[in-house]
C-alpha cells in the first residue's frame, strides 16, 4: 500500500512539473510575439466582431509597453463594442473614453483624432444618459483651464520655434530702428518691434505652459462606474455624486492606494483602481 501512494504521488508530481512547463512554454510563446503580430490579431478579431478577444489583445500591447495611437483607438473600439453587442463588463464606457482620449492625445492624424473625438462624444453621450436615468448630474467632460486650452493649439517644439523667431524680428526691428537715418524705416523698425514683443512674451509663456504640461501634469480617466470622491481621511465627501464614467481628471498625487484628483472645481481623493492613466510618449 505504502509503495502503492508513493508511486501515485511520484505521477502526481511528475503530471504536475509537465504542467507547468506547458504553461511556461506557452507564456514565452505569447512573450516572444511581436507587437505587430499582437496588432495583427486584435484588429483581426475587432473585423470578426471578438470584442472580448480584440480586448484581450490590444491589452497585452498595453502591457508590453506599446504606446501608439490607432492601438489605443482600436481598444476603445473593442471596449465600445462590447458595450454594443450586450456583452457589457462594467467599467467598458470608461476603457473605451480612455482609449479615445489616449488615441487623440497621441496622434498628428487629423482624421484619427476627429474619428476619436466622435467616438469620445458617442461614448459620454451615453454615459450622460445613464446618468440622468439615475438622478445624477450629467456633466462629463470638465474641460481644461484657458491656458491649457491656448498653450494646446500649438506642440511644445512649435511655441519654441514661433518665439525664435520673434526675437529674430525684434531684434531686427530695434537695430533698424536705431541705424536708420530716414523716419519711415525708424518707424517700420520700432512697429515691427512692437508687434513681436507681445507675441515673444506669449511664445515664452505658452512654450514653458506646454512643457509644464508634459512633463509634470499626470491625466487619467476614470473607468469605474460608481465611484465616490473621498477627503484625505478616506471619508466621503458630504453631498458628493459619483464621477461620472469616462470623465477626465488630473491626477494631482497619489498615496498607497488612492490619487488625488482634479475634476473641474472638485479637488479630492479616489481609489487608484478607479483610474486608468493617459500614456503620453516616452
Amino acid at each position: 500500500m505504502r509503495r502503492l501512494l508513493c508511486a501515485l504521488f511520484a505521477l502526481f508530481a511528475l503530471l504536475a512539473f509537465a504542467a507547468v512547463a506547458v504553461s511556461a512554454r506557452a507564456a514565452h510563446a505569447d512573450e516572444g510575439e511581436t507587437p505587430s503580430a499582437v496588432f495583427a490579431k486584435g484588429a483581426q478579431a475587432l473585423r470578426d466582431g471578438r470584442a472580448s478577444d480584440a480586448i484581450a489583445a490590444f491589452e497585452a500591447l498595453a502591457d508590453q509597453g506599446t504606446v501608439d495611437p490607432v492601438a489605443s483607438y482600436d481598444r476603445g473600439l473593442a471596449y465600445a463594442m462590447r458595450v454594443r453587442i450586450g456583452a457589457e463588463v462594467s467599467g467598458d464606457l470608461g476603457r473605451a473614453a480612455q482609449g479615445f482620449e489616449e488615441a487623440r492625445d497621441l496622434t498628428r492624424d487629423a482624421k484619427l483624432a476627429d474619428a476619436a473625438t466622435r467616438a469620445l462624444t458617442v461614448v459620454r453621450s451615453e454615459v450622460a444618459r445613464r446618468r440622468t436615468r439615475a438622478g445624477e448630474p450629467v456633466e462629463v467632460d470638465a474641460g481644461r483651464s484657458l491656458a491649457r486650452t491656448v498653450s494646446s493649439l500649438l506642440a511644445e517644439d512649435s511655441w519654441c520655434v514661433l518665439a525664435a523667431a520673434c526675437s529674430a524680428i525684434l531684434a531686427i526691428g530695434l537695430f533698424v530702428r536705431w541705424i536708420a537715418r530716414t523716419r519711415r524705416l525708424r518707424v517700420g523698425g520700432g512697429v515691427a518691434a512692437g508687434l513681436a514683443a507681445p507675441v515673444l512674451l506669449l511664445a515664452i509663456v505658452m512654450a514653458l505652459a506646454a512643457r509644464h504640461d508634459r512633463l509634470e501634469v499626470r491625466e487619467a480617466v476614470v473607468v469605474t462606474p460608481g465611484s465616490r470622491p473621498s477627503d484625505q481621511r478616506g471619508m466621503v465627501v458630504p453631498g458628493s455624486t459619483p464621477l461620472p464614467e469616462g470623465a477626465r481628471v488630473e491626477v494631482v498625487d497619489s498615496r498607497d492606494t488612492r490619487a488625488r484628483i482634479r475634476f473641474g472645481a472638485l479637488d479630492a481623493w479616489v481609489p487608484e483602481s478607479a483610474l486608468r492613466a493617459i500614456a503620453r510618449w516616452p
